[in-house]
């Protein structure tokens, strides 16, 4: 019981730092990218494939703070004891206008790319593709 309504604790948490503060100017977030371990690899694919992985990242968090995010959990408890204790996020957003601010290599070949999206401009297009929409019916 417990465990439970702390997963419940945890997704308010969560929600309650939704858009709220980010629904007017500048949102920023970071992502990063490890190199694969993959053998065969040369270090440009390896270089490239970080850099992408970076990028996607950042492009996902940017969605859960915009868009938000259902969470999953579940929970296994034997003899008054966790045994098993997972977590799922499910993120499913449309982002237009967010640009790459920064790509900076880190070391081990990892990569952190920095993404901005203007929030007011988000909010401008929305409106306008809703009456483009509307009228279209």
């Amino acid at each position: 019981m417990r465990i439970k309504r702390t997963l419940v604790l945890l997704v308010a948490l969560l929600a309650c730092s939704g858009t709220s503060y980010a629904e007017e100017g500048l949102v920023s977030v970071a992502g990063y990218g490890a190199p694969p371990q993959i053998e065969g690899l040369s270090g440009a694919q390896r270089r490239l494939m970080s850099m992408r992985a970076s990028k996607l990242d950042a492009y996902r968090a940017l969605a859960e703070m915009v868009q938000g995010f259902r969470l999953a959990g579940n929970s296994t408890v034997a003899a008054l004891a966790v045994q098993n204790d997972s977590f799922r996020i499910y993120v499913d957003a449309y982002l237009r206008g967010a640009r790459v601010v920064s790509m900076n290599a880190l070391p081990e070949g990892a990569y952190e790319t920095v993404l901005e999206l203007d929030m007011s401009k988000l909010v401008s297009e929305s409106s306008n593709q809703n009456n483009f929409a509307m009228r279209g019916r």
